[in-house]
């Protein structure tokens, strides 16, 4: 009967210590999500905030750029029609140079035929003076010296002669300068025309000139603002790199009292566990003892009744089992690393600095490896090893939906981009148990999983602690 009462009370005791260290499990756990959560969530919003403003400036780049091409192709467009613009209005200008020259040389033939004219009234007007002083002396001259009738005849009809020619001399002298005239007012004409063609021309490149001018100046503010969007976007950079970088302190800081956490439970289970053989040791030696006394009673009383005593044996030791009390953390390190999505085993870009075509050719420095494949969405993503989760949701930080576990030796694992996670903070994952699917929340163009591996918060090569194989 005794036998059976020690036993219960082991059981009870077991059972006792079994629940006191769930218990503080639980406390552990709910102590670490409390430790640094108000300065993490102050950089989480942060980070959430600078992450919002580098997307918004990076779309707006991308429309600035794009502003900025297209009026480039508009100056390019308006410097041709310029060009032939200018090309017209200088074959115009030769035209009327040309004009003005013909229309000089006319001027100057007029000038020519009007001196001719002139000339020839002069003469013509010589000639009726010289009739008029003579009078009729000179008819009677001209009778005296005619040697016959005939021969007055032939003087009279040689001064009419003369008079006709110097008429009709005259008379033709101005035809031609009618003409000439008449040419010359065309000429003039044409030249008013070209030089309303002309002005029409210099009106069209003025136009050109002023739209040309606009889209320049439409070009430097496009240019003015994708620099300052550029600028921006790498002081963002900076300021991520800083926050992330103090977070990551934080996160260190986390894991130091994880540590500490876990060595004072080992410590305590151990000293719990030293108790409990103690007292365990006593209570055999008490039962040793009492077994002892009821053996030496039985064989007094034997011997009273003149009865051969004969002892009952000893009861041989039980062996304890300490696999289900004593404390016993597993890290990842100790334990090794597994491949973090077990139904896709294909990898994309690596760890180290790599060019994303997605943002126009810029390069990054790439901090873990993208996991994935086609129709992958959807995919489990498994812990890569055992450990406490330090960080489970979409935090701004551009990781989208993520999930950061500590694996104790000052090595957690980061996986991002998921559609959804189904741990929280302060769990304890098992190596290979599911804690989200693949998505493209975040920084992401497309379904991935984006795995990192930290060593006291920096970033190393996850190709040296996992392989698909």
């Amino acid at each position: 009967m005794k036998k059976n009462t020690v036993k219960k009370l082991f059981r009870s005791m077991s059972a006792v210590f079994a629940a006191g260290v769930l218990s503080l499990s639980v406390l552990t756990g709910s102590a670490v999500t409390a430790d640094y959560e108000d300065d993490i969530a102050a950089l989480e919003r942060k980070q959430a905030e600078l992450a919002r403003e580098r997307k918004e400036l990076e779309a707006s780049l991308g429309e600035y750029e794009s502003g900025a091409e297209e009026h480039e192709k508009y100056l390019e467009l308006y410097d041709e029609k310029m060009k032939l613009q200018e090309e017209e209005i200088q074959n115009i200008k030769e035209q009327i140079s040309l004009l003005d020259q013909d229309i000089a040389d006319l001027e100057e033939k007029i000038k020519g035929k009007e001196q001719e004219v002139a000339e020839g009234v002069e003469e013509f007007k010589a000639r009726l003076r010289a009739m008029y002083m003579n009078g009729n002396d000179s008819i009677a001259s001209m009778l005296a010296g005619s040697t016959d009738f005939y021969d007055i005849l032939a003087r009279t009809e040689l001064m009419e002669r003369m008079s006709r020619h110097d008429k009709e001399m005259i008379d033709d002298l101005n035809e031609k300068i009618t003409v000439l005239n008449n040419d010359k007012a065309a000429l003039e004409d044409t030249k008013a025309q070209t030089e309303n063609k002309k002005a029409e021309a210099e009106g069209i490149l003025a136009e050109l000139q002023k739209t040309y001018a606009e889209h320049e100046e439409t070009k430097e503010w496009y240019e003015t603002q994708a620099e300052y969007s550029r600028n921006r976007t790498e002081e963002i950079k900076r300021e991520e790199a800083d926050a992330e970088e103090e977070l990551q302190e934080f996160i260190r800081k986390q894991q130091e009292e994880l540590e500490r956490k876990r060595e004072e439970e080992r410590k305590r289970r151990e000293e719990e566990e030293r108790k409990r053989r103690e007292e365990e040791q006593r209570r055999k030696e008490e039962e040793e003892r009492q077994r002892q006394l009821e053996e030496e009673q039985k064989r007094l009383e034997a011997e009273a009744q003149g009865i051969e005593y004969v002892p009952e044996p000893a009861p041989e030791p039980v062996e304890e089992s300490t696999s289900d009390d004593t404390y016993q953390y597993v890290t990842g390190a100790s334990q090794g690393f597994i491949w973090p999505c077990p139904t896709v085993l294909n990898m994309t870009d690596t760890y180290g600095y790599r060019t994303i075509a997605e943002e126009g050719g810029a390069s990054d420095f790439h901090k873990g490896i993208d996991i994935n494949k086609p129709n992958c969405k959807g995919e489990p993503i498994v812990a890569s090893a055992s450990g406490t989760v330090i960080r489970a949701s979409d935090t701004g930080n551009g990781y989208g939906i993520h999930v950061l576990i500590d694996h104790g030796d000052k090595i957690s694992t980061l996986y991002g981009h998921m559609s959804s996670c189904c741990v929280s903070v302060g769990d304890e994952v098992s190596q290979g148990q599911t804690i989200g699917y693949i998505g493209s929340t975040g920084y992401a163009y497309g379904n991935h999983c984006h795995f990192e591996v930290r060593v006291n918060g920096e970033t190393v090569d996850p190709l040296n602690y996992v392989s698909m194989g």
